[in-house]
């Protein structure tokens, strides 16, 4: 799993995985109401255009979109699926909490613990 970029301002990272990988880790960490919509947001995922595809990996540095993004808290305790560009300047008029940060590839969320994001912007 990757970290594509990072909220200083509340100690968040957006995170690229495999399904696999949300299955195991992030899918148990989800409310009730994140999990009953999850089957339709699954759905919606397979509606992305090669050039939306092109467009995200472009614009966060990225080879490959990843099968989902999480925004994750350090500690676990924030922990929310959406789509590949929700932490684009543009869409927060410019106000994003996101910074880009240097790729990190980690195994496990309990690395986030340790982990200290270098921030491009």
């Amino acid at each position: 799993m990757l970290i594509i970029s990072y909220r200083p301002g509340d100690d968040q990272f957006w995170i690229g995985c495999t399904m696999a990988e949300a299955e195991k880790y992030f899918f148990p960490l989800l409310n009730e109401q994140q999990k009953e919509g999850l089957p339709g947001f699954l759905e919606q995922l397979k509606e992305y255009t090669p050039e939306y595809k092109e467009m995200v990996c472009e614009t966060m540095g990225i080879d490959k979109l990843s099968d989902i993004y999480f925004n994750v808290s350090r500690d676990l305790k924030v922990c929310y699926y959406d789509v590949p560009h929700h932490p684009f300047h543009p869409l927060w008029n410019a106000y994003s909490p996101f910074a880009r940060c240097e790729i990190i590839e980690i195994s496990d969320p309990s690395e986030l613990e340790t982990v200290k994001p270098i921030v491009k912007d």
